[in-house]
């Protein structure tokens, strides 16, 4: 950030100078802003009044980061800023005193008019002030607006509801990549979240993902992804999710069809990232194509001579192939990838197929796997206990296995873990990730009652379990209709 408000040539100047002047002493932070501060004023690219000690306390002494939200007079091209904190604490925006906190923010933006994605020093400031006004934004009332260009500032940004629908409108025309790459994935990455915290109504942010159909790059693909997981954890159980699925999978299909299932040599990083999350995604939501493909992969591997040293699938790809045949397969193929855990000494390898390994949909394997992790001499070490927990729990048929084998057995895996709080820990969360029922709450808070004397170091974290639950089960009450119909009226 401070790169960019004081460009590149004038920060690495200062950066320089405060090391050579305190090459062989020591420094603290406000040595460093002072530098910065000096070059700064020589270079005027900072109003002599201003400090960067000023800029950056705000950010580095307190603890979470704004909102900057924006809001259009389409009359007379003005806007209204205003900022506040976000920051997602059990999935709520934050309403205490320490919301009150304000942050010196450098504000720059362009709009359908200028489609100017390169300049990224700020046009104005948020001196630490709730709000300020700009008087033009040289945009018309038919034009949209996009605030911190190239994400260059620490911020998400909001706008008023006819800013976000010109937005939307531009993301579903054909020249969509007039807005850069990583304001595509920006614009994402705040709707969803923003919509999280109860900030943004979901269906706005719903219809900023609909353009994702036409979107190949991997940046927007990975905001997506990743706030649309929330979404999937807290649907799965509940009427409707049949939507959510036929959905992700029709923005899915063409990016599916673009990256394909074969690693090629010379394959760009990123489209090599972007395929193993859209197959993740693709294969856990059923794709035929991509399906198939997982089976046979694993099948060719089963058919190798010697297994152990031969193994055709491509590295990238192991995780959701391994995942997917699993999954799909019987016993057959679970004690295949079992033999294969037993046998090997690759680390990675050993992780890939514990992780895999949880993927079955057959109960009695993912008991019995369970078991196995807090049995002495199964195979399986006990610092690897937990990754077999979370990758059952991440499993929709055997997250509720987790969660009895915790409430069931707490006295054996407090024997078993004997110490080792961390590894308790993670159980606990594993087993308590997603629930948003009022009953699986009760069945918590009946947990704890029950063990409220042998919980010990644990206790914080049921605690803050039970709070992730109500925040869950409040979020789905304020925004699960909104979101049921929306899906409803865009699978039709």
């Amino acid at each position: 950030m401070m790169d960019h408000f004081l460009t590149t040539d004038v920060f690495k100047r200062g950066l320089t100078n405060y090391l050579t002047e305190k090459a062989y002493q020591s420094a603290e932070q406000n040595d460093l802003w002072n530098a910065l501060t000096k070059q700064a004023h020589k270079d005027k690219v900072l109003d002599p009044s201003i400090t960067i000690q000023q800029i950056m306390d705000t950010w580095t002494l307190q603890t979470g980061f704004p909102v900057v939200t924006v809001t259009r007079n389409y009359l007379n091209g003005s806007a209204t800023l205003t900022q506040e904190r976000f920051m997602l604490q059990n999935n709520t925006m934050i309403t205490t005193e320490e919301s009150k906190l304000l942050w010196w923010i450098p504000i720059t933006y362009t709009n359908e008019n200028e489609l100017n994605f390169n300049r990224t020093r700020p046009d104005h400031w948020m001196k630490a002030e709730h709000s300020i006004i700009l008087s033009n934004l040289n945009a018309t009332s038919h034009q949209w607006v996009i605030f911190n260009v190239l994400e260059t500032g620490y911020y998400r940004v909001n706008y008023d509801k006819t800013n976000w629908q010109l937005i939307i409108k531009q993301l579903n025309k054909d020249n969509f990549r007039d807005i850069s790459t990583i304001n595509r994935a920006q614009l994402i990455d705040d709707a969803l979240n923003l919509a999280r915290a109860g900030k943004l109504d979901y269906a706005i942010a719903l219809d900023v993902t609909s353009y994702l159909a036409h979107e190949n790059e991997y940046l927007p693909w990975k905001a997506a992804l990743t706030a649309l997981n929330y979404l999937d954890d807290m649907l799965i159980m509940l009427p409707g999710y049949d939507k959510f699925t036929v959905y992700t999978l029709k923005l899915l299909d063409n990016v599916y069809k673009q990256v394909g299932f074969t690693d090629k040599p010379g394959d760009p990083q990123l489209t090599v990232f972007t395929r193993v999350d859209v197959l993740n995604w693709a294969c856990t939501f059923g794709h035929d194509d991509c399906v198939d493909n997982a089976v046979n992969q694993f099948y060719n591997w089963r058919k190798m001579p010697d297994p152990d040293t031969n193994n055709p699938i491509s590295p990238n790809l192991k995780s959701v192939v391994y995942c997917t045949a699993i999954r799909v397969g019987s016993q057959v193929e679970w004690e295949f990838a079992w033999q294969r855990y037993l046998n090997t000494n690759v680390g990675s390898e050993k992780d890939l197929l514990l992780q895999a390994l949880g993927c079955s949909r057959e109960v009695w394997i993912l008991s019995r796997y369970l078991d196995w992790a807090v049995t002495e001499n199964s195979g399986i070490r006990k610092q690897d206990a937990t990754r077999v927990f979370g990758s059952v729990a991440r499993n929709i048929i055997g997250h509720p296995l987790v969660f009895n084998y915790l409430r069931n057995k707490w006295s054996r895996l407090r024997e078993y873990f004997g110490t080792s709080l961390t590894l308790i820990n993670n159980i606990i969360k594993s087993a308590t990730r997603g629930i948003n029922t009022k009953s699986e709450l009760k069945d918590l808070k009946d947990f704890i009652a029950m063990n409220k004397d042998k919980l010990e170091s644990a206790t914080r974290t049921v605690q803050q379990a039970v709070e992730q639950a109500e925040e869950n089960i409040k979020w789905l009450d304020n925004n699960y209709a909104t979101i049921r119909d929306w899906l409803q009226r865009n699978t039709a």
